[in-house]
C-alpha cells in the first residue's frame, strides 16, 4: 500500500510498529502525537530559541533542520534517532505518545 493513500492513523501506527515500545499505537496515543507534530511544525518554520503552547512557553529542545527532519521521517513512517526527538517535545507537553 502507498503511504499517501494511507490515513493520518494507519501512517501512525506504521511508525508507532517501528519504533518498537516509544509510541503508543492507540487512537488516544495519535491525538497527542498530532498535537506534538502541529508543534514540531511550528518549530521547524521558525527562528526563535522558545515556542509557545497554550499560553505557556518552552524552550526549544530541537532545532529547525531537526524538527524538519523529524516532519520527514513522519510522512515516509521513518523511525531513527532524530525521530525519536520528537519525544522531547511530547515530554515538554507532559504528552504521551
Amino acid at each position: 500500500m502507498e503511504l499517501e493513500k494511507t490515513s493520518g492513523y494507519a501512517q501512525y501506527l506504521v511508525l508507532s510498529d517501528k519504533s518498537g515500545t516509544r509510541l503508543g499505537g492507540n487512537y488516544l496515543t495519535y491525538g497527542n502525537f498530532k498535537r506534538v507534530k502541529e508543534v514540531i511544525n511550528n518549530i521547524a518554520f521558525s527562528d526563535k530559541s522558545t515556542y509557545s503552547v497554550e499560553g505557556n512557553i518552552y524552550k526549544r529542545k530541537v532545532t529547525s533542520t531537526e524538527a524538519k527532519n523529524i516532519l520527514t521521517n513522519i510522512e515516509t513512517c521513518k523511525w531513527s534517532g532524530t525521530t525519536a526527538k520528537m519525544l522531547l517535545v511530547a515530554n515538554q507537553l507532559k504528552l504521551q505518545i
